[in-house]
């Protein structure tokens, strides 16, 4: 929305993603390092259509890797670049460190 990251999303071709999630973060960001787990929940309606990353930048970095609420995986969720993240997970807590 503000530009700060080189995507861009449509509503052209709606597809509802719902459900709470299990991620982690997939690299260190002002949210923790790397593996830090939170609960989520992610409701929306916009897709990231294929081609429709700004300008040329470097291959997009996901910010989480993601399971639903049943512990199966899901694809890699929103985009990191320096201190800046972006996701349609909606963080609600920290997950109790995996032992």
């Amino acid at each position: 929305m503000a530009g700060l990251l080189a995507v861009e999303t449509s509503f052209a071709t709606r597809r509802l993603h719902l459900g709470y999630r299990q991620v982690e973060l997939a690299g260190e960001t002002p949210l923790g390092p790397a593996g830090a787990g939170f609960r989520g929940h992610e409701f929306h309606f916009a897709t990231v259509p294929d081609g429709s990353r700004t300008g040329a930048p470097p291959a997009p970095r996901p910010l989480f890797h993601c399971r639903d609420a049943e512990g199966m995986a899901c694809p890699p969720a929103g985009e990191r670049s320096g201190p800046v993240c972006g996701s349609f997970v909606h963080l609600i807590d920290r997950a109790p460190p995996r032992s």
